[in-house]
């Protein structure tokens, strides 16, 4: 048969034009990693650091230990036979995934010290002064960081959608008018989780005998399956907390509703939520290191502009000097080391301005696959206003 190749190819053969947003959505998180190097979101990064920091200083002058647990406590106070000797957690993941486990003491410090705060409350081989501390300290993170995450998200959201933004007021006020609804929605959660505990604890009771650990033992699969309630519960608090602050910011919604979200998202789309996060650190390695050099290279060509005037052995005396810290009396030299300090603070604050910025983008994402949402829909106007 012929065919008459006079005749225009049809117009559904022909591509004319790939948009790639609408190809791979996820490159939303590229423009949300770009925000993070905006003066308003490491500002509102800063602040909250410095306010983490206090209350942590405060604690600390209680004399109150953030116990500092990820997988074990080195001696437990009070165990009979464990002096001198490391109490591991029976942990099925560290002997069936020994590569995985192993891999958390190579994360950073920040990121080390962050992990053991969050886990020590449920760590059951803290002590009550461990628990109480870790617990301060987290009461007092999610705080703070009610207030000025959901500011970040807020400005990042509306970033996102290309809306008109906000003044610095304007977004600061938002966190400080929303911030219930944040906080709320981690603690309710959490009450949740004690509430459901509230039986485990009964049964630790009779777990004290001998004669109580062998019952208890008998009907362990039964606790477990109840256990399994409250991990999903504490896994939902841990990793969905960030995407309820996202949905306050976006929805402008409430307490309840933002958990609802949250959970549902987390839950029916883990595989996402993994993809996004994975693509995400990938983001946040290039963002520390873009970071990184530009503060480097900032105290470097400082010390290299006023090495022309203080000579070749001065210069090396100072910077000696300023790498030892404290140990130096000098005024001069304990100013420059504060100011240098002020950098790193800088840079420390600009991983939790990233951190911030990627969640909204992460919210927005998870929620067009859940609830066919479109990316640039956001809730402008407090619901039930004009």
């Amino acid at each position: 048969m012929m065919t008459d190749k006079s005749q225009p190819p049809s117009r559904a053969q022909i591509i004319h034009e790939i948009i790639w947003s609408e190809a791979f959505p996820w490159w939303i998180l590229f423009k949300a990693a770009g925000v993070a190097f905006t003066p308003a979101v490491i500002l509102l990064a800063t602040l909250a650091t410095a306010g983490t920091w206090a209350g942590f200083s405060a604690i600390d002058s209680f004399g109150l230990s953030d116990g500092g647990l990820t997988q074990a406590s080195p001696i437990v106070e009070g165990c009979a036979g464990c002096e001198g000797t490391d109490v591991l957690l029976p942990t099925p993941s560290r002997v069936v995934l020994p590569a995985i486990s192993s891999q958390i003491a190579r994360l950073p410090v920040p990121v080390r010290e962050f992990l053991a705060l969050v886990t020590t409350p449920w760590n059951p081989l803290a002590t009550w002064g461990e628990f109480l501390g870790s617990l301060l300290r987290c009461i007092w993170f999610l705080l703070v960081w009610s207030i000025f995450a959901t500011s970040i998200t807020r400005y990042v959201a509306l970033r996102l959608v290309d809306e008109e933004l906000p003044g610095f007021r304007e977004v600061l006020r938002f966190g400080v008018v929303k911030w219930p609804a944040a906080f709320n929605s981690a603690a309710f959660v959490f009450l949740g989780i004690v509430a459901l505990a509230v039986p485990g604890g009964l049964l630790g009771l009779v777990m004290r005998f001998d004669w109580g650990l062998a019952i208890i033992g008998v009907v362990w699969p039964l606790i477990l399956s109840g256990a399994v309630i409250l991990a999903i519960l504490g896994i939902g608090l841990a990793a969905g907390w960030p995407l309820m602050v996202a949905a306050v910011s976006v929805e402008r919604g409430d307490s309840f509703q933002a958990i609802s979200t949250a959970f549902s998202y987390l839950y029916q789309r883990p595989l996402h939520f993994a993809f996004y996060g994975l693509v995400a650190c990938v983001l946040a390695v290039l963002g520390f290191f873009a970071a990184g050099l530009f503060a480097d290279t900032t105290v470097v060509f400082a010390l290299w502009a006023s090495s022309f005037g203080m000579g070749h052995e001065r210069t090396a005396e100072v910077i000696l000097a300023m790498t030892r810290g404290s140990a130096d009396s000098r005024w001069g030299i304990q100013i420059l080391q504060f100011w240098t300090d002020g950098l790193r603070v800088l840079l420390g604050s600009f991983g939790w301005g990233f951190f911030w910025c990627v969640v909204p983008a992460i919210y927005l994402l998870l929620r067009q696959s859940v609830d066919a949402t479109e990316l640039d829909e956001i809730v402008l106007e407090e619901p039930g206003t004009q």
